[in-house]
């Protein structure tokens, strides 16, 4: 997303080119939204002029003319042409330098498409609504969004936004107020203003309670991702003329399998509650551990598409809606989930491909030769344990499971015990005590450093290791969904999903909540 920071712009003139060990100096002293313009022979006919900005000299990039006019597109093409933590200078019809601006990470991509139209639903729960700075997805609101809003009045946080309302089409439909700073809004509004407020903010989402919604603050990604959901539609081909695919992809660098369906299965559910049919390609995640390459697919390596349809058919329909690169967490899950109550996915031959279902056929003899008589055990470790991630559930230590396993020896009647984890030490520490006891798959074990995610192990990017890790992981889960009792040291997807997969069957289940 490009925002609109503070900087200065300084204007250099001279005969000859400086070296960059000059400009360098030059910008010790700079902050790092400071924007040199060196004019080289203003002036002459073989003048020229360029753009020097400390992301520039520490990237060691050739340095250009990076001035963008100022105008209704200005924060639309400068997303387009600048790498993240980078800055540009906006400047107006004179050359005078209007605003600088940067590149900032965020999960929500805008493609600036709108052949699917608006999604005003969202929006419309509101009467007020305040954009809260000046960036490129509050102008994005500003001019496509507002304008089919139903709301009263419209307030824009920030001087900044004083630079860019002339080159702005005003909505014809509310009012529109300015302040230059938040604090202004409590000497101005009236108590009845503060009824159904949305106030739009420039802050990452995070996995935390609903209580920022109920107080009616949502961020840019939130607010983009619930407008423009539909917006991107393509014609591929002419099949299924009677049905709106909406193919769901995204950038899933750090999630597990089950962390990933969590969040495309909140987002299909929705979007079958607007009666779309859903389907995913998920090729947008290449840090992940299950991509083997670029653009590698790795939902239909594993997975069957939904409803029965074939993926090489989705491609060739009528109408395919692209899904947003969206990141759902608890708010967000929240939202879609309340509006699409009743509505779930179906599989009629389940939802592993063939490759999976022999993968995991040629295992289970071998791993679980007697699963009426195998306790089955799940136990987190890696981030769970030594790294864990904001709003996580706690797992259970190693002690305290096998403690449990002790307790159930008496009482459930098993003689086998089932390891499922990822944990290298967990699970030599449970074969050194159990022995022979003990059966786990062949799944490929890890070690975590301090401050190390699983997702950050060095792997080779090889062909077919993504199909491998995955496959392994499927089944040891899918082995754990067929013993007769479960223990669990915490809440997680991998539970969730075994839980489902055993259709409550388990004779006994336990699963601590720390």
């Amino acid at each position: 997303m490009m925002i609109s920071v503070p900087g200065e712009y300084y204007v250099f003139e001279t005969e000859d080119a400086p070296s960059r060990i000059s400009l360098s100096l030059f910008f010790q002293n700079l902050g790092e939204n400071d924007i040199l313009e060196v004019r080289v022979k203003p002036g002459s006919p073989d003048g020229y002029a360029y753009h020097v900005t400390r992301y520039f000299l520490e990237h060691e990039l050739d340095f250009m003319n990076l001035a963008l006019p100022k105008g209704e597109e200005t924060f639309y093409l400068a997303s387009q042409v600048c790498p993240y933590d980078a800055v540009l200078p906006v400047l107006d019809a004179e050359g005078r330098c209007v605003s600088i601006v940067k590149k900032i990470w965020t999960y929500y991509q805008h493609p600036y498409r709108y052949e699917g139209g608006l999604d005003l639903s969202f929006l419309n729960r509101y009467e007020r609504i305040v954009l809260v700075s000046l960036n490129e997805y509050s102008v994005e609101l500003y001019k496509k969004a507002i304008p089919l809003w139903k709301g009263k009045g419209l307030y824009l946080i920030g001087a900044d936004w004083n630079d860019y309302l002339d080159v702005l089409p005003a909505p014809p439909n509310v009012p529109v107020t300015v302040y230059g700073q938040m604090e202004e809004i409590g000497k101005n509004f009236r108590e009845e203003d503060y009824v159904r407020l949305l106030y739009i903010a420039e802050k990452l989402p995070e996995n935390e309670g609903i209580s920022r919604y109920e107080h009616g603050i949502m961020s840019y990604d939130e607010v983009m991702t619930l407008t423009f959901f539909f917006s991107h539609v393509t014609h591929p081909g002419a099949l299924h003329p009677d049905r709106r695919f909406f193919l769901i992809d995204g950038r899933f660098n750090v999630e597990g399998i089950f962390g990933i369906w969590n969040k495309v299965f909140t987002a299909a559910r929705y979007a079958m509650a607007k009666g779309y049919t859903p389907a995913f390609a998920i090729t947008s995640s290449d840090d992940n551990i299950y991509s083997d390459h670029p653009g590698d697919d790795i939902w239909n390596k594993f997975f069957l598409q939904p409803e029965g349809f074939s993926y090489p058919d989705i491609q060739e329909s009528c109408h395919v809606t692209l899904s947003p690169n969206m990141n759902l967490l608890t708010i967000m899950r929240h939202i879609l989930d309340k509006e699409s109550v009743g509505c779930e996915l179906c599989w009629p031959e389940g939802i592993f491909n063939s490759q999976v279902k022999s993968y995991i056929a040629g295992r289970r003899q071998r791993f679980l030769p007697h699963p009426e008589n195998t306790l089955g055990v799940l136990i987190r470790g890696t981030d769970y344990i030594h790294n864990p991630l904001p709003n996580h559930p706690r797992q259970a230590p190693l002690e305290m499971v096998m403690e449990k396993i002790s307790e159930a020896e008496a009482l459930w009647n098993f003689d086998w015990i089932y390891l499922s984890t990822e944990d290298q030490e967990i699970c030599q520490k449970m074969e050194e005590h159990y022995g022979s006891q003990l059966l786990f798959t062949d799944q490929e074990r890890y070690k975590v450093k301090p401050g190390q995610l699983l997702s950050q192990i060095p792997r080779e990017k090889k062909e077919g290791n993504g199909f491998r890790l995955g496959a392994e992981y499927l089944c040891s889960i899918r082995l754990l969904s067929q013993c007769r009792c479960l223990i669990a040291s915490g809440e997680c997807g991998a539970l969730t999903e075994a839980l489902r997969e055993n259709g409550g069957n388990y004779e006994h289940v336990f699963v601590f909540h720390l």
